[in-house]
């Protein structure tokens, strides 16, 4: 009796572990989209009450009177050059000093949010909302701004947010350990996953739509909750990964696989660290970045567009090919950047390194630690002081030129000379680690052979094709690999020297990503798009510098 309760409770522990983790993965899910739409719930209610509460103050309502209402204040615009504008009081009350008056300009701290608001809503001839989340209680501001006057609400958040919909989460676990305690042990997995989906979609759909609803609104909204923005998505992709995990329950995979995690588990414990560690700063952002070049970002809100970021980048935007905005033109760009850096980093640093490797130079230590310093320096403090040189009127380069007769150049006015000066301190930059290398690589290779060589009646230069060359690839090839990934995203340089100046025309692809995230709109989906076009055309360069490197050797 006891041997065959053990043999039950063996066979089923495993699909019990393996069928909890997964259901309670898609109830925290369901738990997400329940905390969102209470969220959105609340704050749109709140918007909707604090428009309406301007509304009334517009309207001629005494700010005492205004329900719910922290402070209120009418503010007089004085128009400005450049269609600029400063506000000052006109009238405000505070419930918390009733009796305070308000005057002067909105210049300190604590009124600049407010001023801010109004400028935007003058600006825009609408009403304007914001959140300040600074304070111990969340306060939500509204301006309305006409020609003479400008009103601006505060008031704290008071809509309470719907309530929490507990059936179709007690049902799921009502269902999870059904499945698991009754169900046959192949099987128990994959039928908890759908037990724990299947009601937590059919009422969170309609409680999207209906959240202060009971039970009935739920289900009468299902088909149209179904249909709305990014939810069916969600749970399509919890399915699918869920369902693949219950067929390889159901198949034996998972079994094998936690077989072997139980045969090697002292291996296991020291590599999870290491995929925990890959896991969250690799994998996860780099699925985030990736999921989020299928959206569009407009005012803190993302909407799915499928391909359409992707598309907009390659067929160029409607820019002409030659237009620093066409993805193409900053692509080629960016191969011409990493072609020049690279060659002239692989070629200074080779021929230093055969300088240093001269067994009749003097002084070799000294030489070493001056020639490293570029690469042991911070390269933004570098990028600054080369930007500080290349200036036009005081800049040491200009000035030395000046004196050898040439003339100032101004570097940051059409492209070839942004272009170069950028090339050219990256160049200081990069040329000591190829020097390293390369020197590393040559103190290996045996002088018998170049003894041999001279015996034959071998030059200088054939020793060095025949002999030096063949020898370094192995270690040279995967610097310049490793070289040309780190140049094609070479933000620093790039951002601090040029500013990507003239017109845009010397960004690069990692640039033009930072401008569309940051300086054009706040275009996130845009960006993260770009992103993933670049980790593609890297991946695609690996994959050719592998091959090339693997037919290397065989010729070898």
């Amino acid at each position: 009796m006891s041997l065959c309760l053990r043999t039950f409770l063996c066979s089923r522990r495993g699909a019990l572990w393996f069928g909890a983790v997964g259901a309670a993965l898609a109830i925290l899910l369901g738990l997400l989209v329940v905390e969102r739409v209470q969220s959105r719930e609340q704050r749109g209610g709140m918007e909707r009450r604090a428009l309406e509460t301007l509304h009334l103050y517009i309207s001629g309502t005494p700010a005492p009177q205004l329900p719910g209402v922290e402070r209120a204040f009418n503010l007089k615009p004085h128009p400005m050059p450049h269609g600029l504008v400063r506000f000052s009081f006109f009238a405000g009350w505070d419930r918390m000093r009733p009796d305070a008056r308000f005057e002067g300009e909105l210049t300190d701290p604590s009124t600049l949010r407010l001023h801010d608001l109004a400028a935007a809503a003058m600006h825009r001839s609408s009403y304007e909302i914001a959140w300040d989340h600074s304070g111990p209680v969340s306060v939500v501001i509204a301006a309305w701004a006409g020609k003479d006057h400008a009103y601006v609400v505060v008031m704290p958040q008071s809509v309470p947010p719907p309530a929490f919909p507990w059936w179709p989460f007690v049902l799921a676990i009502a269902l999870v350990l059904a499945a698991l305690l009754l169900a046959p042990p192949r099987w128990a997995p994959l039928l908890a996953y759908v037990g724990a989906l299947a009601p937590l979609v059919i009422f969170l759909a309609g409680y999207r739509l209906a959240p202060y609803e009971g039970t009935g609104a739920h289900l009468a909204n299902l088909p149209a909750g179904l249909g709305r923005g990014s939810f069916p998505w969600a749970f399509l992709a919890a399915a699918a990964v869920l369902g693949a995990a219950g067929a390889a329950w159901r198949h034996g995979v998972a079994g094998r696989f936690f077989t072997g995690l139980r045969e090697h588990r002292v291996a296991m414990t020291y590599v999870v660290p290491a995929m925990l560690g890959m896991s969250v700063l690799v994998l996860v952002p780099f699925a985030a970045g990736l999921a989020l070049g299928f959206f569009s970002h407009c005012d803190g809100n993302f909407a799915f567009v499928g391909l359409r970021n992707f598309w907009e980048i390659l067929s160029g935007g409607g820019a002409a090919i030659t237009h620093p905005l066409n993805f193409w033109f900053t692509l080629g760009v960016t191969l011409m950047w990493t072609l020049f850096n690279v060659v002239l980093h692989v070629g200074i640093g080779l021929g230093l390194a055969l300088l240093l490797k001269d067994p009749l130079l003097r002084f070799k230590g000294v030489y070493r630690v001056l020639l490293i310093i570029p690469w042991a320096m911070p390269n933004y403090i570098t990028a600054l002081m080369w930007k500080g040189m290349f200036q036009q009127q005081y800049g040491a380069i200009n000035v030395l030129l000046e004196n050898l007769g040439v003339g100032s150049v101004s570097w940051f006015s059409t492209f070839w000379p942004a272009f170069m000066a950028n090339v050219i301190t990256n160049t200081w930059l990069g040329f000591p680690f190829m020097m390293v290398v390369s020197l590393g690589a040559l103190q290996s290779i045996p002088t018998s052979l170049y003894e041999a060589a001279e015996v034959d009646g071998a030059s200088k230069w054939q020793q060095f094709r025949l002999i030096t060359l063949p020898l370094l690839r192995p270690a040279l090839f995967p610097a310049i690999v490793l070289g040309s990934i780190w140049t094609f995203n070479m933000f620093n340089i790039i951002y601090l020297v040029s500013g990507g100046e003239p017109g845009g025309s010397t960004d690069i692809l990692i640039t033009e990503a930072y401008q569309w995230a940051f300086k054009r709109g706040e275009r996130y989906g845009l960006a993260a798009a770009y992103a993933a076009l670049i980790f593609v055309v890297l991946l695609v360069y690996s994959k050719m510098a592998n091959r090339l490197t693997r037919a290397g050797e065989d010729l070898g």
